[in-house]
């Protein structure tokens, strides 16, 4: 919101740096830029961290839609205003893929001599990103931890703190390999080009598993009991909107996996960073496989102990 007032104000003052027409606004196909297209998607994402969180929220059947239709209007909003603001201030070939906005407001401090608008905005964005970082951890910790209690990694990721009454086990283990994973993107690359491996592994490792749950949301609609089951939440417009929704859905993850495999084109050694990208996102599928198959054979191993030891009583 801070960027949007200051630029408005320089726009009031002083005009736009960037004229915009219809022509330069609309999108065109560019092999260089074609990796930014799944950051868009990844935006959007994030939202279904709160199903692990389903039990502690009032009204899910109700508070779930509202939300999705909310949360999509309001970050749209605010990624198109924002994106102007910082057009406004900026051209677009200066604009900086990791730090655009306070490329903007440094400019904009400038113009309008208040040097403390880059204090302020530092403040705003350590603490939202602590808020972020925090719902985000909380969220995806809870993931290892569930598959912890159900014997697919170690017991270990099951246990909750006395005191906190958190996942402790899991946040940890998850900070000290992001940690790893940070350092080793660092190794003989540039600082861009480090924070774009990092963006699109993300955005890989993110999109395959809802490839599965678009296509789980198509097949489920074909279900006997879909209209009477108690809990369930209906996506609007029978089985052909069952279709349209998942199946924009799954066309959209789809793409931004492929799409995030294209080196930016500021990318200085493009066969690195593809090797760099695809194999971080292999061995992170690889190792996700290992521990399954692990775990169901460790469990299965505890299941057949547990059936002998019933028969012999």
């Amino acid at each position: 919101m801070m960027l949007v007032v200051i630029a408005f104000i320089v726009w009031q003052r002083h005009g736009s740096v960037t004229h915009f027409t219809w022509n330069n606004i609309l999108p065109h196909w560019d092999w260089n830029t074609v990796n930014f297209w799944p950051q868009i998607a990844f935006a959007f994402a994030g939202l279904e961290l709160v199903s692990c969180m389903s039990e502690e929220i009032r009204e899910p059947r109700k508070t779930f839609p509202r939300a999705i239709l909310g949360s999509g209007i309001v970050i749209a909003s605010l990624y198109i205003a924002g994106t102007v603001a910082v057009l406004i201030l900026l051209k677009d070939i200066t604009v900086d893929p990791k730090s655009g906005v306070f490329q903007a407001l440094t400019v904009a401090s400038g113009v309008l001599k208040v040097g403390i608008l880059g204090m302020i905005a530092a403040a705003l964005v350590t603490v939202g990103n602590a808020g972020g970082v925090g719902s985000t951890v909380a969220g995806i910790a809870r993931v290892p931890f569930v598959v912890g209690l159900d014997r697919y990694l170690p017991r270990a990721f099951g246990k909750i703190h006395p005191r906190w009454q958190t996942p402790y086990v899991s946040i940890l283990v998850q900070a000290i390999i992001s940690g790893v994973i940070l350092l080793l993107s660092q190794i003989n690359e540039t600082t861009v080009s480090a924070y774009q491996i990092l963006v699109d592994g993300t955005n890989i490792l993110y999109f395959i598993p809802f490839l599965y749950m678009y296509a789980a949301a198509i097949k489920l609609a074909y279900r006997p009991d879909r209209s009477s089951a108690k809990d369930a939440v209906l996506i609007p417009g029978g089985i052909p909107g069952v279709w349209i929704a998942g199946g924009l859905g799954f066309f959209i993850c789809l793409a931004g996996i492929f799409l995030s495999l294209i080196p930016p084109g500021e990318t200085v050694n493009k066969l690195q960073f593809e090797l760099k990208l695809v194999g971080a996102t292999g061995f992170a599928v690889a190792l996700g496989i290992v521990l399954y198959v692990r775990g169901a054979r460790a469990k299965a191993r505890e299941d057949s102990r547990s059936a002998l030891g019933s028969k012999g009583n």
